[in-house]
């Protein structure tokens, strides 16, 4: 049986992309996948799909605990099950997790996640002002520099 010209040249295009990928360093491979998978958050972001890039996010956050062994908090958000998403950001022993929920739901997560945390480390959460525990934020309309004299630079 005669193979049909498009499977003939989609095999082509696979058999040249893996000649390709043979020759890229495994750094800039790695590199390139969290690429893809920043635009497929923002993407999913710029649609207002908060499902999709819950579960983007999520992802990523369970790739820091597989691979860094952190985020013994960010299980803790990403149980309840109000959370669209939540990841570790940071490193060391400061770093945060970021968790995305329903604006009406923030202060409710925000009292779970404190109370979760409490239980799990009385004695970190005792070294923290109860004010700074969990933040609950509001997304801005981009990244920028602020200026020490209030100007602001759109990066």
């Amino acid at each position: 049986m005669a193979a049909s010209p498009s499977w003939t040249a989609s095999a082509s295009g696979c058999e040249e992309a893996s000649n390709i990928l043979r020759n890229v360093d495994s750094v800039v491979y790695e590199a390139h996948k969290f690429i893809a998978k920043l635009c497929s958050g923002r993407d999913a972001w710029a649609r207002g799909n908060l499902q999709e890039l819950g579960q983007l996010i999520s992802a990523s956050g369970r790739s820091s605990i597989l691979n860094y062994e952190c985020g013994m908090l960010l299980k803790k958000h990403i149980r309840w099950p109000r959370v669209l998403g939540a990841r570790f950001s940071g490193a060391g022993f400061r770093g945060c997790c970021l968790a995305i929920v329903e604006s009406d739901r923030a202060e409710e997560a925000a009292a779970y996640v404190a109370a979760e945390y409490e239980k799990a480390q009385p004695e970190l959460v005792s070294r923290i002002p109860a004010n700074r525990r969990v933040l609950v934020c509001e997304p801005g309309d981009s990244a920028r520099v602020i200026l020490p004299d209030g100007d602001r630079l759109r990066s």
